[in-house]
């Protein structure tokens, strides 16, 4: 009986975390050869993907709309996911489409077109391989909005975004960072430099001591030009949470940017991820860094007028 309910329990087991190098945008190089211009992948609850697709209509490219996809693992007991299909529906004619991975963090797809509108036309099948996208939309919670020519999904700018921006950072030395009180205001500093300031906050900046060591901390860093440090080890982004630190979580897939007044934000659905001033190409920076290392978390010691700031990922 304890067989057979470990059985179903892994014949059953949520494939979406075996999925992730599916999700995101994807944008076709080549869209002459097959009319397909732009895929997003998304997680769509438990083992299921959802999938919306944009074809080369003319003047402008056409929503062919949202629909279910399926995922194919290896074997029944396996959850690495190896196959993603999806099928869009029109008056005319019926596409379905067959995504999998390639080289270089590339996706492979295999399009089959079935017409059946009685024309003389020819079923026909067309295959090529889709990139990571560097747009920067959506700007619209609702992706129905129609794409225009200089557009993506949801109104979102199709440029802009480097899929992985150049960061700068200041490195420093960790062995020789320690806490300073002066005058009631507490301070981090490393060979007579102030690092990070916690004003009267002792707790905080000897929570942030903590991170600092915990994380193995030894740089600060930018993206997009000198503004909101973050700080990082030499070895990346780190995917384990620390207890104490304050995190807002997000989907890497789904986040965007949009504008408040004069300011940018990084949204995910109804949640500020980060407020991020009037430069939008700074910002964009910051978004496309989320992107390229599938950043999950955003941390603060202390949210409120932060001490420090640094990012996870899974």
């Amino acid at each position: 009986m304890l067989r057979s309910l470990l059985a179903l329990c892994l014949l059953s087991a949520p494939a979406y975390g075996e999925a992730v190098g599916f999700l995101g945008h994807w944008d076709n190089p080549d869209p002459a050869s097959s009319g397909l211009i732009h895929v997003v992948i998304s997680p769509n609850g438990g083992d299921r993907v959802q999938l919306r697709a944009y074809g080369d209509c003319h003047p402008s490219e056409c929503n062919w709309g949202l629909v279910q996809g399926h995922v194919y693992s290896r074997d029944p007991r396996s959850r690495r996911v190896e196959t993603v299909t999806a099928v869009f529906h029109y008056g005319f004619a019926e596409r379905r489409i067959v995504f999998r991975k390639a080289p270089a963090g590339r996706l492979h797809f295999e399009m089959l077109t079935a017409f059946s509108d009685g024309s003389a036309r020819h079923d026909f099948a067309s295959e090529g391989q889709l990139t990571p996208s560097a747009w920067a939309g959506p700007i619209a919670p609702n992706w129905e909005n129609p794409p225009g020519l200089s557009t993506g999904w949801g109104g979102g700018a199709r440029t802009g975004v480097s899929p992985r921006p150049q960061e700068s950072c200041i490195p420093f030395d960790p062995s020789q960072l320690h806490i300073v009180e002066q005058d009631g205001n507490w301070q981090l500093t490393a060979a007579g430099k102030t690092l990070a300031a916690a004003g009267p906050d002792a707790k905080s900046a000897l929570l942030a001591l903590t991170a600092i060591r915990h994380y193995r901390f030894d740089r600060r860093c930018t993206v997009g030009g000198p503004w909101q440090t973050y700080w990082k080890a030499d070895t990346g982004f780190s995917n384990d949470h620390m207890g104490g630190v304050d995190c807002i979580s997000f989907n890497p897939t789904t986040v965007h940017l949009v504008p408040v007044g004069s300011d940018w934000k990084i949204v995910d659905g109804s949640d500020d991820i980060a407020v991020l001033g009037a430069d939008k190409p700074k910002a964009e920076a910051m978004l496309g860094l989320i992107r390229a290392h599938r950043l999950t978390q955003e941390c603060f010691v202390r949210r409120y007028n932060p001490v420090m700031t640094f990012w996870l990922k899974d």
